[in-house]
């Protein structure tokens, strides 16, 4: 129904009855269009909706699993490799094999399989519960030790394109396994391994106060964790001593300590009141590889508490360090780390910034260390602190 009303107030702004009659029918026509367009638009869009929920259903309930991997040399002398892997989907979902993936020296890929111009393929399909057993690229140049890392593409086979295998790719998941190459020649280590008797440690932490990194009075104690020994042994004496690099005091603390292991152990002693920066030694009746932590700090401002060294056990390629840090004094600083060999050269060294807002609190900062820095290659672990303006 036109308000005519309206249509006065239209005219008396100009326009003619025949415009604003010409313009309350496109407004009409416009209104019914769009409602015929949005109730198309929400039919469409549920139709959509469920072929995306059907299409989530099939990714979440299609569960590849890599079994194993055998990697041996042939009767040529090459290497081969051989991949199992195995359809565990807990539905009537069948799964196809797209890729093999193998990476190599941190993580870059090597080679894969299928090597054709889309890269992908369908190299098996598997029901529920097969298992099928498939080729899977080698490194033959790699080094007996080394990490190698096999990733199986894979996809629900409802979604799978045949035809253009590239349509599917985001419709594609991936697993993963981690193996350390059993064949090959060894890599020569500028620090050779001790033979026997021998203990790493990954763990330094003694307990401080925040503000000015002073060892507690109260209870002085050093954390350490020998992660890593050649055999078990118990009750393997252990001494820490703690050297003051400015003021020049030293403490000790010994006692016998079960190796490997997981724990931080706890080595009480007579350093109670040294201050950072400090120099910790950590001695044994074997080997101790990393024998050498130094934790700087510049006193009532800023220090290094504690540095654990993350590290694989499948290569011992150490992939992190973790610095504790005390604040004592608001500012931005610059912390370095640097992993050191035998010889004291230089393995690896990065550096951080922090911004100092709150005092009297510890804050535990990560480093990612990128290069192949091997953990049994290190024996001196340094840090070192600057104030920045």
């Amino acid at each position: 129904m036109i308000d005519y009303e309206r249509l006065k107030r239209l005219k008396r702004k100009g326009l003619t009855v025949v415009e604003v009659v010409v313009i309350a029918s496109i407004v009409l026509a416009l209104g019914i269009f769009l409602m015929m367009y949005s109730a198309g638009l929400f039919s469409a869009t549920a139709l959509d909706l469920t072929e995306q929920t059907d299409r989530n259903i099939q990714l979440l309930r299609g569960i590849l699993l890599i079994e194993g991997v055998d990697y041996h040399v042939g009767e040529d002398g090459r290497d081969i490799a051989e991949i199992y892997v195995r359809n565990i989907a807990k539905y009537s979902i069948d799964l196809t094999v797209t890729r093999i993936e193998l990476l190599v020296s941190n993580e870059v890929l090597h080679d894969a399989i299928p090597r054709g111009s889309y890269g992908f393929g369908n190299l098996t399909k598997l029901r529920i519960g097969e298992r099928a057993k498939l080729s899977a690229p080698v490194c033959n140049e790699c080094q007996k030790g080394e990490k190698l890392i096999y990733r199986v593409w894979y996809i629900s086979s409802a979604l799978y394109n045949v035809d253009n295998p590239l349509l599917s790719i985001s419709d594609m998941l991936y697993v993963e396994v981690k193996i350390v190459k059993p064949i090959g020649a060894e890599a020569v280590l500028k620090c050779p391994i001790p033979s026997d008797n021998w203990i790493m440690i990954d763990y330094v932490d003694p307990v401080t106060g925040a503000i000015f990194g002073r060892i507690s009075s109260l209870n002085p104690v050093v954390n350490i964790r020998p992660g890593l020994a050649s055999i078990q042994a118990e009750d393997m004496p252990f001494t820490v001593t703690v050297t003051e690099i400015e003021g020049g005091r030293t403490g000790t603390g010994s006692r016998p300590i079960d190796v490997p292991t997981v724990r931080l152990e706890r080595v009480q002693g007579d350093y109670g009141g040294l201050q950072t920066p400090y120099r910790i030694t950590i001695s044994s009746d074997w080997n101790i590889i990393q024998r050498e932590w130094v934790l700087d700090g510049i006193p009532g401002k800023i220090h290094v508490s504690g540095i654990f060294l993350q590290w694989s056990r499948i290569d011992r390629i150490i992939e992190g360090i973790m610095l504790e840090l005390g604040y004592g004094e608001v500012g931005n600083y610059k912390v370095k780390v640097t992993l050191k060999d035998c010889d004291g050269d230089t393995l690896y060294t990065s550096s951080i910034n922090a911004t100092v807002n709150e005092i009297n609190v510890f804050e535990v900062r990560f480093i990612p260390v990128s290069g192949p820095t091997r953990f049994d290659q290190v024996y001196y672990v340094e840090t070192k602190v600057e104030e920045l303006s």
